[in-house]
Formats: C-alpha cells, structure tokens, sequence
C-alpha cells in the first residue's frame, strides 16, 4: 500500500484586501458580496482565487509509519500575482503534519482573486487532506 497525500483548496474567503489597504471582510454581517457564476451584478463584488498548480505535500514519515491521517486546514493570503504568502496554521493535526502542509502550499501558484476585473490580494483557507492508500 502506498502513502499518497490528497489535498483540497477550499475556497473559505475570510477577508479580501487591495493591495495596499487592510483586509475586507468577505464573511460576517457586513462581507463584500462574492461574485458568483453568472450572477457578478453586484458591485465591488469579487472573484475567489483558484490553486493552477498545487503539488502534493511529503507525507511525514512518521505519520505514515503510524498510518495517521487526517487534515491540516492553513490560513494564507493569495496576492495579487497568484502567489501565497502569510501562511499560518488554522486548525492543527501534528506538528509533521502541519509543516509537510506549511511546506506543500507555499510552492502552490493561483490565478488570484479579482475585484472589478482587477487582480487583488486575499485571505483564504485551503485544507490539506492526509489519507494513506
């Protein structure tokens, strides 16, 4: 049986921010409106991010051996060139875990979210699954 590591980038839009300016909340009471499928009527409204390329992270071996599995979930922000940066830990697994995931997503590359056409920074979460096969 193999090790093999999937991973899932959520798309949990915590906060947007310009490039120069404080996040904006995109969750909450008062959220920027996300845009959605054909329905970006609304004004300022922005585009999630997406991962173009997300390499699977180094399975720990440790956690291997053991046959630990489980999901390590990383806040990080998306600038405007589709590069992650910022990226801490939102929900913990195992110190291996967590760097093997730490480790995987800052080589990961975004088409990055947009705003008005315009690319701009955001905070997402991405959740990275450990299952052995």
């Amino acid at each position: 049986m193999t090790s093999r590591a999937l991973f899932l980038p959520l798309l949990f839009l915590g906060t947007a921010m310009a490039q120069d300016s404080a996040p904006i909340p995109l969750s909450g009471k008062d959220h920027v409106p996300i845009c959605r499928g054909n329905n970006s009527d609304a004004p300022g409204c922005v585009t999630a991010p997406h991962a173009t390329y997300s390499p699977d992270p180094k399975y720990p071996k440790k956690e291997s051996k053991a046959r630990h599995r489980g999901a390590v979930v990383l806040e990080l922000v998306v600038d405007a060139d589709g590069l992650p940066r910022d990226i801490k830990v939102s929900r913990p697994l195992s110190p291996e875990f967590d760097e093997a995931a730490i480790d995987a997503v800052k080589k990961w590359k975004f088409s990055p979210a947009t705003r008005d056409g315009k690319p701009i920074a955001t905070e997402i979460n991405v959740e990275v699954n450990f299952r052995l096969y």
